[in-house]
């Protein structure tokens, strides 16, 4: 009888070790990609990198910091590449993935990069010219969230430009606006994810090149998550 139980028991411990084992195996494979990305991410921004590191004070040199800023968009979307294959069947190469997200989308992610680099360019100068003036208690607070908009918008842009390659860079755009605005908490929880990703670099720029991956990730998730509502949205009312 003992025999018997033995027998009946056996192959489950079996499957469920196995089952261990491909899980291990998944998220060390996982843990891989997103180190490689934090890596070629730092390898893509390198002058950016090294003025972090090198820097004393990275606020006071954000004129510098905001013009080498803008090879970060289309480092990010060979990152959101990367994500983007991760949910496949297997695990991407980070390397291949993240060329081919540079490659294809390289130039209207600069665009973009350039675009908001503008804009928050704008925001920090007049908010380092109205500084001690009485207006600035009352003009800080719409400037950041105009800096913050523009930094959402154009995240969830990169993401789209990603997600959605048939389609056209300026539908992309415009659907990643009127999203930032419609979905406001989503924005909120993308701003405050790239908040911690830039003070961890800025912070610690050896040890917070580290973080950033593993964030980028959930933001992508994030703005993921947001176009297939608005998609779903649409054909619910379309139908």
């Amino acid at each position: 009888m003992s025999t018997v139980t033995d027998d009946l028991t056996v192959p489950p411990r079996r499957r469920i070790l196995h089952l261990r084992h491909e899980t291990m195996e998944s998220m060390f494979a996982y843990a891989y990609v997103i180190l490689m990305t934090d890596l070629l991410l730092v390898l893509a921004n390198l002058p950016l990198a090294l003025l972090l590191f090198v820097a004393r004070d990275a606020l006071q040199a954000w004129p510098t910091v905001l013009l080498l800023s803008l090879t970060l968009a289309p480092s990010l979307a060979g990152a959101f590449e990367v994500f983007r294959r991760m949910r496949g069947d297997e695990p991407p190469r980070p390397f291949a993935a993240f060329w081919h997200g540079y490659r294809t989308r390289g130039a209207a992610a600069a665009l973009m990069g350039l675009a908001t680099g503008l804009v928050v360019g704008f925001v920090l100068y007049d908010g380092a010219v109205l500084t001690g003036t009485a207006w600035a208690p009352l003009l800080a607070p719409t400037l950041a969230v105009v800096a913050a908009w523009a930094l959402v918008a154009c995240t969830s842009s990169l993401a789209g430009l990603v997600l959605y390659p048939q389609a056209s860079a300026r539908a992309i755009v415009k659907a990643a606006v009127y999203l930032s605005v419609r979905r406001w908490y989503f924005s909120v929880f993308a701003l405050v994810l790239l908040g911690l990703s830039a003070a961890a670099v800025i912070v610690q720029p050896v040890l917070g090149a580290l973080v950033p991956g593993l964030l980028l990730y959930v933001v992508f998730a994030n703005a993921d998550f947001s176009f297939r509502r608005a998609l779903q949205a649409e054909r619910t009312a379309a139908g």
